[in-house]
């Protein structure tokens, strides 16, 4: 996407942030003998880390291991320093693969770099820093305020750049986006309070030696997201084994899942529940795997005994789910996605409070996606048409409160009236 193809609210916040960093650069100007210092080759380091940045999961943003050099910069150079330095942000690979779609992101990403590292490199000297040395324990406030300023700068504005962009809530940017960032921050920034000892002790060789553990600490990082998304890739793949069978069901648990994750986020429910009802959502049909193809796709009449059995799907789905570590303790959440809160659903037959919160959102999710797809004995209703069934149904089929909140969901993105 272009910049003229954003919105007017992130094109306007663009540019307020651009300018802020200009003038901001502009009454804190570094002394100009730094050049020919080797604070030349703290710049070069940070343009080095600044190319091995790793994406977030969501795609949009990354996180880099070049905030321990900032921290560093900060205290050897100072905060004029240190926020020079961040134009060095400008200089990435992406940059120049794709200038026209990224040129305003990373214009963006620089300028959020020199507020946040600017401002904490004066918060570190206002709370007794001295630029130059270091003198533990004495320097620890400083250094955790400065810390503290440049995490919630950065945090600020970035959450609130990818909430005009994306039309979603904090909640919903820093659970998609944010938070996977944080423990990658927080393992980072104690080795720029290293490479600024070492510096001061042994010199510039021993900081060229700390790229070996900065290497080491993004290597665990890229880990940890790759244990993550295969984790999901697994999920899914055996959700589209699933969805597979049914041939008129494509795509359905992971329509769900995402019908799931935003009501979820419309009830402001915490991050680490939506993480696993989505993915509880994905796997709500996996009880399904033991169906014959041919009563999934029956086009006639189920009888009693087939329409027995696709019902037991739901108890066989909680069955396996809560073999399955991380996921496990919300398996009823797959055993009563059929239940109803007027008690005639199955497979326990269950009533109002007695069935979880998950159960009853993915219960919506479930017969909105199965009313507005295509079915072999039916054709499917319009988006609207679902919408005014669920509402009829609450408080009978459905949860009331959940009903509400998807429809407000429908509503904002203009998907209904």
């Amino acid at each position: 996407m272009s910049f003229r193809e954003e919105p007017l609210a992130v094109r306007f916040y663009t540019i307020a942030v651009a300018v802020a960093a200009l003038i901001f650069l502009h009454f804190n100007l570094p002394p100009r003998e730094l050049v020919f210092s080797y604070f030349i080759y703290f710049v070069l380091l940070r343009i080095l880390l600044e190319q091995l940045d790793i994406p977030l999961p969501q795609g949009d943003g990354a996180v880099s291991v070049s905030c321990a050099v900032d921290l560093a910069l900060i205290i050897l150079f100072g905060p004029a320093a240190a926020a020079w330095a961040c134009l060095s942000t400008l200089i990435h690979i992406q940059l120049f693969k794709n200038f026209e779609d990224y040129w305003y992101k990373m214009l963006f990403n620089t300028s959020q770099m020199v507020l946040a590292v600017g401002f904490a490199g004066h918060v570190y000297i206002l709370c007794g820093g001295t630029v130059g040395s270091i003198s533990l324990p004495g320097d620890i406030l400083p250094i955790l305020a400065s810390i503290s300023v440049s995490f919630l700068c950065n945090m600020f504005l970035f959450m609130t750049a990818l909430s005009l962009a994306s039309k979603k809530s904090f909640i919903s940017v820093w659970t998609t986006n944010i938070r996977w960032g944080v423990p990658n921050y927080l393992a980072t920034l104690p080795l720029g309070l290293l490479i600024a000892g070492v510096y001061l002790n042994v010199g510039i060789i021993g900081v060229l030696l700390l790229i070996i553990p900065l290497m080491v600490a993004r290597h665990t990082f890229i880990m940890y997201m790759d244990m993550r998304n295969q984790y999901t890739s697994t999920i899914k793949a055996l959700t589209k084994a699933i969805d597979a069978k049914d041939h008129y069901t494509h795509g359905h648990s992971e329509r769900v899942a995402k019908y799931a994750v935003l009501i979820g986020q419309e009830m402001h429910l915490p991050e680490d529940f939506l993480e696993k009802l989505e993915y509880l959502a994905l796997m709500h049909d996996i009880g399904k795997i033991g169906i014959p193809e041919q009563i999934l796709n029956k086009p006639s009449r189920l009888s009693d005994d087939e329409f027995n059995m696709v019902r037991e799907h739901a108890a066989v789905g909680a069955e396996i789910i809560e073999n399955i570590k991380y996921i496990g303790e919300h398996a009823d959440i797959v055993r009563h996605h059929h239940e109803r809160v007027d008690g005639k659903g199955y497979p326990d037959g269950l009533t109002g409070e007695k069935i979880s919160l998950g159960a009853k959102i993915v219960c919506v999710a479930d017969a909105f996606d199965a009313m507005t797809t295509e079915r072999v004995y039916r054709r499917p209703m319009t988006k609207e048409e679902a919408a005014r069934e669920l509402v009829r149904c609450a408080n009978t089929q459905f949860c009331e409160e959940v009903v509400n909140a998807f429809i407000r969901v429908l509503r904002r993105r203009g998907e209904i009236k």
